[in-house]
């Protein structure tokens, strides 16, 4: 019985040496590198559109982002805009940042609000209106351009402007405006006073001229009479006619005290 179990140990011991034989002794597979499969392009078309060239995506400037803090010196403003043309961007956005400078500064709003409710049974109707107007107007004068930064994606330009606008006795330029206008101003009501007083001065000539020839008329000599003229003896050329009943009447009329005797010539 023993012999018997150990000649099965002994089968089962060849068997897996045999198996572990086979097992080392087998080949190892080759991994063979396939071509990839070949995709079909077509001949680009000879008329085609180009390709547009991919824009690159800059960022704002950090002032732009956060502006800079205002000082009761200054105040600070900025503004972006593009355009195809670099000059006309520049000038767009240094427009918007005097813009909001001129709205910081001087702006009005008025705000309209209406609101309306109504209950009818289960149902409620409701409306809200609101209107806000906003109006600035003001002058900016010594506006500063303190940074910028400009790029271009191949077609277009775009543009940030940072203004920087002085206040008090910093804006040396508004301060030269003011002392000119005090100056037009001062020019100004000095000839206004000139005339003035040269209108002031005729009335009072005027004046004393009224008062003298009233005097004169008052207390002053009296004209004399004007002499009669005696106009038998003054010699008077009057017309040679035949008509004898005319001639009586016209001696009668020069008879008469204050005759005048008037002559007209139709051509």
């Amino acid at each position: 019985m023993k012999l018997v179990k150990l000649s099965a140990i002994a089968l089962s011991a060849s068997l897996v040496a045999c198996a572990s034989t086979q097992k080392t002794e087998a080949p190892m597979p080759q991994v063979v590198a396939q071509p990839a499969p070949q995709v079909y392009q077509a001949p680009a078309h000879p008329y085609a559109m180009p390709a547009a060239p991919a824009r690159a995506v800059v960022s704002a400037p950090e002032w732009f982002v956060r502006l800079p803090e205002d000082t009761a010196d200054m105040m600070f403003a900025a503004g972006t805009a593009t355009s195809v043309d670099e000059q006309m961007a520049y000038n767009k956005a240094r427009m918007f940042a005097e813009q909001k400078l001129i709205e910081t500064m001087t702006a009005r709003v008025r705000s309209l609000t209406k609101s309306y409710r109504a209950d009818s049974g289960d149902a409620l109707n409701e409306r809200f209106e609101q209107t806000v107007q906003k109006t600035a107007n003001g002058e900016l004068i010594g506006a500063q351009r303190v940074d910028s930064r400009a790029t271009h994606d191949g077609r277009s330009y775009k543009v940030y402007v940072l203004i920087r606008y002085p206040l008090g006795e910093n804006n040396v330029l508004r301060k030269e405006r003011n002392q000119t206008q005090a100056r037009k101003e001062s020019e100004l009501r000095a000839g206004r006073a000139h005339q003035d007083l040269n209108r002031v001065h005729a009335e009072d000539e005027a004046k004393q001229e009224r008062a003298d020839q009233q005097l004169r008329e008052q207390i002053g000599p009296r004209p004399e009479p004007a002499k009669s003229v005696n106009t038998s003896q003054t010699e008077l050329k009057l017309l040679d006619v035949d008509n004898e009943e005319y001639k009586r009447k016209r001696d009668e009329a020069l008879l008469k005290p204050h005759a005048v005797i008037g002559q007209i010539t139709v051509r």
